[in-house]
């Protein structure tokens, strides 16, 4: 009996890491927002992580990046901004490369390593404003359960819509300032 159990107990947990293993292991998010302001603008609230605040965690739970630090310069290549989470897990959001008015990239790692994605703002100026485009890729890497979680919860799609409320929170800071 018990070692039918345990053949039952194992199968299911095989079957768990299989399944796992079949879902896709990489995510990409990519989001738009036309800002009635000029390409400068529009910069200058991305490439300075303390305006972050003013529209990327604006809506965020009140007091859930805890410990926030900056390290680094205010803005510009370098930048850093550090945080830990009520589950106790950790982010580093650093500015990778920073090309003036028209494109930002930035590395957001977390759980000590665990997960690494790669984010891209181009900022297109036009003649009555700016389109701000927003693209994370990351990779769950070899972690069949956090496949299954990120697949159950919709992942890519929830980040997605966090995005382009993001984006319009820019939005409307950045043409308030007008």
């Amino acid at each position: 009996m018990i070692r039918y159990f345990s053949l039952g107990v194992l199968t299911v947990i095989a079957l768990f890491f299989g399944i796992g293993m079949l879902l896709p292991s990489g995510y990409l998010v990519n989001q738009k927002v036309y800002i009635n302001a000029p390409q400068k603008e529009v910069f200058e609230y991305i490439d300075n992580l303390h305006k972050w605040n003013d529209w990327a965690f604006k809506l965020e739970e009140e007091g859930s990046r805890l410990s926030p630090q900056y390290l680094g310069p205010d803005e510009g290549e370098g930048a850093t901004h550090t945080w830990m989470s009520y589950d106790g897990s950790n982010a580093k959001l650093q500015i990778t490369a920073s090309n003036p008015f028209d494109e930002i990239d930035l590395q957001m790692i977390t759980n000590d390593g665990d997960f690494v994605s790669d984010i891209k703002f181009t900022i297109e100026g036009s003649e009555k404003g700016t389109i701000v485009t927003w693209i994370e890729k990351g990779d769950f890497g070899f972690q069949p359960s956090t496949r299954v979680i990120a697949f159950i919860s919709n992942y890519q799609e929830r980040v997605s819509n966090q995005y382009a409320s993001a984006l319009e929170e820019l939005k409307v800071a950045v043409e308030k300032k007008e």
